[in-house]
């Protein structure tokens, strides 16, 4: 999918999600949830992954975001989330994934 996002070139202002008529041209911006989730599961089909949903696509940004150090404050904004627990759950879940990893020697080793 990273690939597939980063070969497709988006004017400014243009949306990634757009309805579309019944010849497939774009109409106007502006998508019902069922639609999303439809259009969504029709593009990872099309990329050969199937079953993908629009909260598939949520999860994998904010793990993303968690593995590349984001503030959990700024998570939870950006999420759109009330508290806390949400983004926790990702900082949480990386670093039970990375425990034991270690990217340099430690003081006491040199």
């Amino acid at each position: 999918m990273r690939d597939c996002l980063a070969n497709h070139e988006l004017l400014p202002g243009e949306l990634l999600l757009r309805r579309s008529k019944k010849n497939e041209e774009l109409g106007a911006p502006g998508m019902s949830q069922r639609a999303i989730t439809a259009r969504v599961r029709l593009l990872g089909e099309r990329l050969g992954i199937l079953g993908l949903s629009a909260h598939d696509c949520r999860h994998y940004w904010a793990t993303s975001a968690a593995r590349h150090g984001t503030d959990p404050f700024v998570l939870q904004e950006a999420g759109g989330w009330s508290s806390l627990a949400m983004p926790r759950r990702y900082v949480e879940a990386n670093d039970i994934a990375n425990q034991g990893v270690r990217l340099e020697k430690g003081e006491d080793e040199e």
